[in-house]
């Protein structure tokens, strides 16, 4: 008698809208028993259609509230940066090397806040020696993190460039993106060594670098 009233019971919790697994779960016996006995019941695949529809109306507001939960954390994380530059700009606002590679970044470095790239490019090895040692020195990035890469017209060579730009900016080739040819006007060569481009992925120091910004606009 216990297997019908094992079945009783799970065609009683199959119309309550209960899963294969909690009626299962309620009444101790295998899923695959409740499988056997529901699976060729119509209006138990009727109440699968209904369970997965709402499993799936359940998943999307989950992964909303997700999102909105982590939207809230990001923003306090991006505020704290902000805040740390504010405070850290009082110290370092006369430093010669911060005026200069902010000066630069002004004028040449990526500003868009949602790609999280600190990025700048230039065909003046100069110019980028100095941001590095920015990076490195004023953000206190680690050298290893710190990427760079080289924009190639079809007539030069990649391996000489990549030589000049290592040894030109301090950055080791093993570290440099494999670069990319681009297409020029002309088949004769525009720049001796194509461009380089310095770079960190770090929206935390981006939303920093671009604070710094604000304020050194106002400062000066």
């Amino acid at each position: 008698m216990k297997p019908i009233l094992e079945k009783t019971g799970a065609l009683f919790l199959r119309k309550k809208g209960k899963s294969y697994q909690e009626i299962a779960n309620l009444l101790k016996i295998s899923k695959s028993t409740v499988s056997l006995w529901l699976k060729d019941i119509n209006w138990s695949q009727d109440i699968k259609k209904q369970l997965i529809s709402k499993s799936k109306i359940d998943s999307r507001e989950r992964m909303i509230r997700l999102a909105v939960v982590r939207k809230k954390e990001l923003d306090k994380h991006y505020l704290t940066a902000k805040k740390e530059a504010t405070r850290e700009f009082i110290k370092i606002k006369e430093n010669k090397l911060f005026i200069t590679a902010i000066s630069l970044y002004w004028g040449e470095g990526d500003k868009v806040f949602k790609n999280g790239i600190v990025r700048i490019s230039n065909i003046d090895g100069k110019v980028l020696k100095i941001f590095n040692d920015f990076l490195q020195q004023i953000c206190l990035i680690d050298i290893e993190k710190i990427r760079a890469g080289i924009l190639l017209y079809p007539d030069l060579n990649s391996k000489k460039c990549l030589k000049f730009w290592s040894k030109e900016i301090k950055i080791s080739e093993e570290r440099f993106f494999k670069s990319t040819v681009i297409q020029g006007r002309h088949k004769t060569k525009k720049l001796g060594n194509g461009v380089c481009i310095v770079s960190v992925h770090n929206k935390y120091l981006k939303k920093k670098i671009l604070t710094w910004l604000e304020l050194f606009r106002k400062e000066f």
